[in-house]
């Protein structure tokens, strides 16, 4: 006889469905916590870079946004990158003071000029933050 019976297939694909139930909350905290770093990280790329700009050309600008959460970077009349935080990663962003803006300026020796910001990220129970200092160092928290 060649072949499996329709009781052997439904045990395994029994086995399979409650495996994979299982795995779903984790696979979830998994993705939820990859896209609020991925989301940390791509904030603190755009610092970097208008800082670098800023070095070099004196004057740069990061500013971030709600309604749907969004950071760009700017250096005189042109944006140099734009990152959707909410759009495209679904993370929500919490900004010190409970304030839907924020706009983060460097300088030509690429100190910033404003006082320290607290960014939180948040996404489902995954959180992460980071601190920019008033002399534009960030902290990852």
């Amino acid at each position: 006889m060649r072949g499996h019976t329709i009781i052997e297939l439904s045990v395994v694909l029994s086995l399979t469905a409650v495996t994979a139930a299982s795995l779903a909350p984790a696979a979830r905290a998994y993705r939820d916590r990859a896209a609020v770093l991925a989301a940390r990280e791509a904030l603190v790329g755009l610092l970097a870079e208008a800082r670098a700009t800023a070095m070099e050309g004196g004057a740069a600008r990061v500013r971030l946004e709600a309604g749907p959460w969004t950071a760009w970077s700017s250096a005189g009349d042109s944006t140099l990158r734009l990152v959707a935080l909410e759009t495209d990663l679904g993370v929500a962003v919490e900004l010190s003071g409970a304030r839907t803006t924020a706009e983060i300026d460097y300088g030509p020796l690429g100190l910033g000029r404003f006082a320290n910001e607290t960014v939180g990220f948040r996404r489902g129970n995954a959180t992460a933050g980071l601190v920019v200092s008033s002399y534009g160092r960030v902290r990852r928290r």
